[in-house]
């Protein structure tokens, strides 16, 4: 059963917070309805609920469609060309301009507001002198502060070069601000994520008191994961002080293990009836129906809004540990019926259906083949051959996500209700931190063997044998397990970008079965333009980027 507080909090409406159309600049503290608030630690409660639910904003840029990102790199295609997906589709043919839409404004947009609620929260505590908060609540709730403040500016860093940094209300006189610098931007994260990791529950996400919110482990997490997105240069070689300080936030860790912290197969966490008492999952963005539902069933399986490309597929191994059309082990289908105009759906599903056999369990976990699926495997009996895409939403690629869709019987529609939590961070990923960065400063060591390995065996995969293996070898195996076993989470376009590979990747990137649709990335592109309507707003403070300019 998932434990979750409601954030849909009365108190969010009675601040007026939505009531702005600009973000930096939300609802001054003369306020009437600022006379009514503030008055018991309900009220903050509520409050504080209200600045982790902006991630819920339509489309859910920072929850429901984070998966969509894929459709910006070489694991994916976007399906439908709307804003309701992030806009991936035209995004990825290289039509980045600041008045895209899309993530383009999203992130920025749900950022900035979250930014704004945890202010007035921080602001207002700092006032209270309420008997009914003690001191130990005062210290939680301000960890949470913290932690959502730095998390919401680790999505404005990875997305944007530079955005104003904003540490307090802003009032009508300095509503409009400039860029900061990325090295404050940064800064100011990891003070945040410090501050947070300092006060917050030090328990597992899914027990203790800190269940469900933030805790001390989740910040060290995702702090690693910003340190490490600043950690390789711009050729692409690793700077080891700086690997070396992403090791040290991940060995303060304390409450997961490799031998206590995995579920027993990758996809069991993202099955709802699983996510509650999951000992992997350390941040999640969290639902609960009837009150609190997304639409992923729908989106992903019955709309088929992300396709997923032959590369991806092609990049999980066989079961002997080796590369798919390497291994003995490899099926090839007959392409000349796969890719022909005149082959029927069911000759096409016949063809890829080699393309599973014999593969890392993970592929047939995650990925559907041409409309069709089985769930028998989540333990769903009678489910070995379930329509979950519509046939008119068929996909480009011939295969669709499965990875977090739930188990069924029968095809989603209107009338599904979806409640699954958006992984934010699991240990699995903590454990392929460790790999990457240890393989970084100390190459192909115990440490880092160990770490991945963890990972694999868990799929059952072979153990990677360190017997003659050089650093270079050991970075392309973590860099493709990074890919199977994160794929549709939305990494792995911020991966190829701290990477420096996303041009080299993803530009020119086609599938064969969709040989119309070719990608663009143009080295202006390794960051998203600043939405134009903030820019106007401004009136010359907030300039552009100007690789956009």
């Amino acid at each position: 059963m998932k434990y979750i507080k409601n954030i849909f909090a009365v108190g969010v409406l009675a601040l007026g917070l939505s009531s702005c159309s600009d973000f930096l600049d939300k609802q001054p503290p003369s306020s009437p309805s600022q006379s009514v608030f503030w008055k018991s630690k309900s009220d903050f409660e509520s409050a504080i609920a209200g600045a982790y639910s902006v991630v819920y904003n339509w489309p859910g840029a920072l929850s429901e469609i984070v998966p969509c990102f894929d459709g910006l790199t070489d694991n994916a295609i976007g399906r439908h060309n709307e804003t309701t997906y992030g806009s991936v589709l035209t995004l990825a043919k290289g039509d980045v301009t600041p008045n895209s839409g899309g993530y383009v404004s999203q992130v920025f947009d749900v950022c900035y507001k979250g930014i704004t609620r945890v202010h007035l929260v921080m602001e207002n505590l700092a006032n209270y002198n309420g008997g009914d908060i003690s001191e130990e609540d005062r210290k939680h709730m301000l960890g949470e502060c913290h932690a959502l403040r730095g998390y919401y500016y680790s999505w404005l860093y990875e997305c944007y070069r530079e955005v104003p940094l904003v540490t307090s209300t802003l009032t009508t006189d300095n509503m409009y601000q400039p860029k900061a610098s990325r090295v404050d931007i940064k800064n100011q994260i990891v003070s945040d994520y410090d501050q947070a990791i300092a006060s917050l529950w030090n328990t597992a996400y899914n027990t203790g008191e800190g269940k469900g919110h933030f805790t001390a482990d989740a910040v060290r997490a995702l702090k690693a994961r910003v340190l490490l997105f600043d950690a390789y240069n711009e050729d692409g070689t690793a700077d080891k002080t700086k690997m070396q300080e992403v090791l040290n936030t991940l060995a303060e860790i304390s409450n997961y293990t490799p031998e206590n912290s995995l579920m027993p197969r990758t996809r069991d966490n993202f099955i709802t009836a699983n996510q509650g008492s999951s000992p992997e999952i350390m941040f999640s963005v969290r639902y609960q129906q009837p009150n609190i539902t997304n639409s992923f069933d729908l989106y992903f399986g019955a709309w088929a809004c992300l396709d997923p490309t032959t590369d991806l597929v092609n990049a999980f191994e066989c079961t002997d540990g080796k590369k798919w059309g390497e291994s003995p082990l490899t099926v090839c289908p007959d392409e000349s019926v796969l890719y022909s105009s005149s082959s029927t759906e069911a000759q096409k599903r016949a063809e890829r259906d080699k393309m599973f056999q014999n593969r890392d369990e993970r592929l047939v976990d995650a990925v559907v083949n041409t409309r069709f699926t089985s769930f028998e495997r989540d333990g769903l009996a009678g489910a070995d051959n379930v329509e979950v895409t519509e046939t008119g939403n068929a996909s480009f690629t011939g295969f669709g996500v499965k990875k977090i869709l739930q188990p069924t019987k029968s095809l989603p529609g209107y009338n599904t209700v979806s409640d699954a939590d958006v992984v934010i961070m699991r240990y699995a990923h903590v454990l392929l931190m460790i790999a990457e960065a240890e393989n970084e400063v100390n190459g192909p060591t115990e440490k880092a063997l160990k770490a991945i390995n963890a990972v694999r065996t868990r799929s059952h995969q072979p153990a990677i044998d360190g017997t003659g293996l050089t650093q270079a070898e050991l970075r392309e195996r973590i860099r493709n397990e990074w890919r199977v076993e994160t794929c549709f989470e939305g990494l792995r376009y911020f991966q190829l970008k701290r990477w420096k590979q996303l041009q080299q990747v993803v530009d020119g990137a086609v599938d064969p079965a969709y040989p119309s649709y070719i990608k663009v990335v143009k080295p202006a592109f390794e960051f998203f333009p600043l939405p134009q309507g903030e820019i106007d707003k401004a009136h010359g403070v907030l300039v552009q980027d100007p690789n956009y300019q």
